[in-house]
């Protein structure tokens, strides 16, 4: 896959954490319950140019396998050639440049058509991922939770949290219920105060208030305020800063992810003399931070593998039975037992 060494030097294949990519395989390959059945579970294409979490990766036959999680839905084994690292970064809140977009279309992953533009102007959107492709450095936007796409970092504006109190405003001063600085809004000046600044774009003057009404946009022209009171502006993260980000975050997630694991076995093995839980907190901390996390996954799929075919024997049984009492020497069988009570 690409940008298959981070900082650290770390081969992706190797490391030691779960991480995130994007699925970009030009082969339709398959979702398998595990390396060694190949039993089919789905098609990776369903997910194609999706972001997915890593949770294991294994060698077959030299050929690399990773295991797949969506939302949080485990999705099974898949081979992967041409997927791309992704790193998640802290949230950002981010306009398109579309003059800057529509120059570069030839190196956009997400290319859009004329008719389209509209979809994307004016927008406010949540960058949450980083990947390097082909030397270029891309954000994932998102709108309400859903990827909208792949952008590349030099044509987007960003915004910046604040708390900026707002002492007067001009005459011209309005209100909008969009960042397009559409919908205006009737101004209440009774109700109107306090005004502050909470998110602010100021290389185009636009920016959110908080105010007696409500949250609404505005031009930052039109407003007053303590100009030393203005952060500094603060550069966004570098590639490398990037990388240590998503490298806690991941690790944040692997031991809530641990801790899962643990629970479930737990409650598979109640009320049995199987010890599960460790004998002090200690324990619990030194399970989740070794090298015993592999061997649990291994042992929680074996035993899924277990009860589904418990289930399955189970169901067979059942059926078995209901066909029995439904056919001729069955209902004979029936019919005699009830005359012997």
């Amino acid at each position: 896959m690409e940008h298959k060494v981070d900082k650290f030097l770390r081969h992706v294949k190797e490391f030691d954490v779960s991480h995130y990519i994007w699925i970009y395989e030009k082969d339709d390959k398959p979702l398998l319950q595990s390396v060694q059945s190949m039993k089919k579970l789905g098609d990776l294409k369903d997910y194609q140019k999706q972001i997915v979490r890593v949770l294991s990766h294994r060698k077959v036959n030299k050929k690399d396998f990773y295991y797949l999680e969506s939302e949080g839905v485990e999705l099974g084994w898949a081979e992967l050639k041409t997927s791309v690292v992704v790193y998640s970064k802290p949230r950002e809140h981010v306009r398109l440049n579309l003059e800057k977009f529509l120059e570069q279309q030839e190196k956009q992953i997400f290319v859009v058509a004329k008719n389209n533009l509209r979809l994307l102007k004016d927008q406010m959107l949540d960058s949450r991922f980083i990947m390097i492709k082909d030397g270029i450095e891309y954000e994932a936007l998102f709108k309400k939770h859903r990827l909208q796409g792949w952008f590349s970092s030099d044509t987007l504006t960003r915004s910046e949290r604040a708390s900026i109190p707002v002492t007067a405003y001009t005459d011209e001063f309005k209100l909008y219920e969009f960042n397009n600085l559409t919908s205006e809004v009737r101004i209440d000046d009774d109700k109107i105060h306090p005004i502050t600044i909470v998110h602010m774009f100021r290389d185009i003057n636009l920016a959110k208030v908080k105010t007696g009404m409500g949250n609404y946009w505005t031009d930052m022209s039109q407003l007053e305020y303590d100009r030393n009171n203005v952060p500094a502006y603060e550069p966004q993260y570098s590639f490398n800063e990037t990388v240590v980000y998503d490298l806690i975050q991941n690790i944040s997630e692997e031991r809530q992810m641990t801790k899962g694991l643990v629970e479930r076995l737990k409650s598979q093995f109640k009320d049995t003399d199987v010890e599960v839980e460790p004998s002090n907190n200690e324990e619990v901390t030194q399970l989740i931070r070794d090298e015993e996390l592999e061997s649990l996954k291994e042992e929680l799929e074996s035993t899924k593998t277990e009860l589904q075919e418990e289930k399955k024997k189970r169901k067979n049984l059942d059926t078995r039975y209901k066909n029995l009492k439904g056919s001729f020497f069955g209902k004979l069988q029936t019919k005699y037992w009830q005359m012997r009570k």
